[in-house]
């Protein structure tokens, strides 16, 4: 074991950076092509970043404080000899060689005074190494990011390593999420809007539900749902009922439309080990985002959702002073579905389809009702419909009929609210489908739900801090006190 100071380790780094000058006059001089120079360049800085690095690892000594110190009221014995930590940064993996105490030979060791001079993490791989790893796994799979990283450092972790790494961060998401102030709101008349879905998961065999999700389709007991939630300022936005049907019938976009602000998102899957599920949990986040956000209740809050009773329950329970809205674009999915049964033809299908609308829009929800019922007695009468399509038209009518007083849209437009929840349904796509859904995906629980937490940290854009928060939180750990 041959230990260098850090006189000797700079030096070496000089020496190969004097050599790197000299490749650089060669490669001008027999007209080497600039990107395999900047090749070379790279990898030559990559030698002497470890170099530096491990010069200053070498500045923080090896940590000999005696035969024995006092920690406390406790006595820690120097072991017999050097113990290595193997520390794998971005620039290439090294050793580092120091003194450990423990109560005894064979003891669990207690104090390293190296490792707490230098801030080293529990395990071999850098914070950096680390951060840059789970930056790519979060947007894509584990081998994708492994190779993404690996392809430009020249190095890389294993897949093992780096899903370990991803639970391992995922445990300080939840008291990082709950330490974060509350965005600024925009104005006094800003509304807090809160919005909740669910979506499939593909499961490993051994965490699959046990009892199919009829959302899941043609795999059903295979999955796990998911939820998430999003809470954020928006604008009031005040609209006439013709303005939405041009919107949506006449591509007339609305110009001046609000952009939702100080988003933040949440997601979870239930754990299998508490009384909470995945939903209760995204709503417990929100409850708390929203008072964190409106503490004296001066806000008007808002609540779109499609009509899952799940969730409109929970949303009674933790959001019970907000305005209850249902997305208007699940209303008019429901309208596109009956308009197939009753009106066959395309071109008479889209007609009847904003006639439906126009009266949503206008208030007359009741009104659609009765005529949707008069409908299928009309046909089951003349025997007109088969079994399927008079199920279709009989669950729209009772979607209508329990989500009603969810319904005033003509009021919630002339008060500016929102009446649609893309978010949600974006939020799901995006932060859960996109990453957990790809072909041949199958996960463990534990893993699910780290990605979840960890993905959902980085669209929030804090990442930064998050990755900071952890580092702190882990030396406070490690060496009582703060990185």
């Amino acid at each position: 074991m041959d230990i260098l100071t850090q006189e000797q380790q700079l030096l070496n780094a000089q020496a190969q950076f004097d050599a790197l000058k000299k490749k650089i006059l060669e490669y001008s001089q027999t007209g080497v092509r600039i990107d395999q120079g900047e090749r070379n360049v790279f990898a030559d800085l990559q030698v002497i970043g470890r170099m530096l690095l491990e010069g200053f690892a070498a500045g923080a000594g090896v940590g000999d404080e005696g035969a024995q110190v006092t920690r406390g009221e406790r006595t820690l014995h120097r072991s017999d000899e050097l113990h290595e930590k193997v520390y794998r940064s971005v620039f290439g993996t090294f050793s580092i060689w120091r003194w450990v105490y423990a109560t005894g030979s064979k003891k669990k060791i207690e104090y390293v005074p190296t490792d707490a001079r230098l801030g080293l993490p529990r395990g071999e791989c850098s914070y950096v190494l680390e951060d840059w790893q789970q930056r790519l796994c979060v947007k894509e799979t584990f081998a994708e990011g492994v190779d993404g990283l690996g392809a430009i450092l020249g190095t890389a972790t294993s897949v093992e390593t780096a899903e370990a790494m991803n639970r391992r961060l995922a445990e300080y998401a939840e008291p990082f999420r709950l330490q974060q102030p509350a965005p600024p709101a925009a104005t006094e008349e800003t509304f807090v809007v809160a919005t909740a879905d669910g979506t499939s998961v593909p499961m490993h065999r051994a965490d699959r539900t046990t009892t199919p999700s009829a959302e899941a389709g043609a795999r059903q007991g295979s999955t796990r749902r998911a939820y998430v939630g999003a809470v954020y300022f928006i604008e009031p936005f005040v609209r006439e009922p013709q303005d939405v049907w041009n919107e949506l019938f006449r591509d007339q976009a609305a110009a001046r439309r609000p952009r939702p602000h100080g988003k933040r998102l949440w997601a979870e899957m239930a754990s299998g080990e508490t009384w909470m599920s995945g939903s209760d949990a995204v709503f417990i986040e929100m409850a708390i985002d929203v008072k964190t956000r409106d503490p004296d209740r001066q806000r008007t809050l808002v609540c779109v959702m499609d009509g899952e009773q799940k969730l409109w329950d929970l949303q009674r329970e933790w959001l019970g002073r907000s305005v209850e809205i249902l997305d208007l674009f699940h209303a008019l999915e429901r309208i596109r579905k009956v308009s197939k049964i009753v009106q066959p033809q395309d071109k008479e299908r889209e007609v009847w389809v904003s006639d439906q609308l126009r009266d949503l829009l206008t208030g007359r929800v009741e009104t659609v009702i009765r005529r949707w019922r008069r409908l299928a007695c009309e046909a089951e009468r003349g025997n007109c419909w088969t079994k399927d399509n008079q199920e279709t038209v009989a669950e729209a009518i009772g979607y209508f009929i329990n989500n009603r007083h969810r319904m005033r849209y003509d009021e919630y437009l002339s008060k500016g609210y929102p009446i649609g929840s893309g978010i949600a349904e974006g939020t799901c796509r995006n932060l859960v489908k996109d990453r957990m859904d790809c072909t041949g995906m199958h996960w463990r629980l534990p893993g699910a739900r780290a990605m979840l937490k960890t993905r959902a940290i980085y669209l929030n854009s804090e990442w930064d801090d998050f990755i900071e928060y952890r580092i702190q939180r882990e030396q406070a750990i490690l060496y009582q006190t703060a990185a």
